[in-house]
């Protein structure tokens, strides 16, 4: 009954996330156009204040039910936040985001992957209406708090209970990039979705994958705001950090293995 249990956690709690997300933007929108009878042009030009109260929603809903299902498992080893491991943690967001360019750079050659390529770009230009500070408190605060409890702090730590921990990695993190509902962008959120989720089970710490997110996320907004010679040095930058990052998972997975052997 238990492993059952935890079979339909990860099922339940990312219907929850799309049902709940877009029940919120379609109350949001009709309280705003026929409740407020605020004019749509209007309402679109700073509809990212509705996005931003959608994920204060979504992170309270999420962390309440995080707290609530692993309110037991107090004995879990947890590392604590230090400086160390927060800077690895960006570290591996910058390079796993030099990884992400390379491949965009490969999906534009190809003919089978330029629409995907088009709707991404076309994605993020929409996102808080291209509002600077909308983006920076969606797309780089708050959706890597809601997703990272979400893929890592549920859906992993639910299916680390009927499965070895490999596999839980690997099917939660497909699961986060096929949730992206885009190919190119699937492919380079699942690695992230990797890299979150060693990090996640060698630390048991939140935080750390929130950081990661938070640094991928943070480029790309950059990257999209930026003028064209900044963004030339935002692309090496990221492109020299995918060595770090490299080094910083392999650290993690070779003092994972050193603990287990204690």
């Amino acid at each position: 009954m238990m492993k059952k249990r935890y079979l339909a956690i990860p099922i339940l709690a990312i219907a929850l996330h799309f049902l709940l997300s877009n029940l919120l933007y379609f109350l949001v929108e009709r309280l705003v156009l026929d409740v407020f009878h605020i004019p749509p042009q209007q309402f679109m030009k700073h509809s990212y204040w509705g996005e931003i109260l959608i994920y204060a929603v979504l992170i309270l809903v999420f962390f309440t039910l995080y707290k609530l299902l692993w309110r037991k498992d107090i004995s879990e080893p947890r590392t604590a936040t230090n400086f160390k491991d927060v800077l690895g943690s960006l570290v591996v967001g910058f390079g796993i985001c030099g990884i992400s360019d390379l491949w965009i750079m490969l999906a534009e050659q190809l003919p089978s992957l330029q629409k995907s390529v088009e709707a991404m770009n076309a994605g993020a230009e929409n996102i808080a209406g291209g509002n600077a500070f909308g983006t920076f408190m969606i797309a780089v605060i708050a959706a890597p708090v809601v997703e990272e409890i979400l893929f890592r702090g549920i859906v992993l730590r639910s299916m680390r209970k009927y499965t070895p921990t490999w596999a839980a990695i690997l099917i939660s993190s497909v699961l986060f990039g096929v949730y992206h509902l885009n190919i190119v962008q699937a492919a380079y959120a699942t690695l992230m979705g990797i890299t979150a989720g060693i990090l996640y089970e060698k630390k048991r710490n939140l935080l750390f994958p929130i950081l990661v997110h938070f640094a991928n996320n943070l480029i790309t907004m950059l990257q999209g705001f930026a003028p064209s010679e900044v963004n030339e040095l935002i692309s090496i930058f990221i492109l020299i950090m995918i060595a770090p990052a490299g080094y910083v998972v392999c650290r993690s997975l070779r003092q994972g293995k050193r603990a287990d052997s204690m």
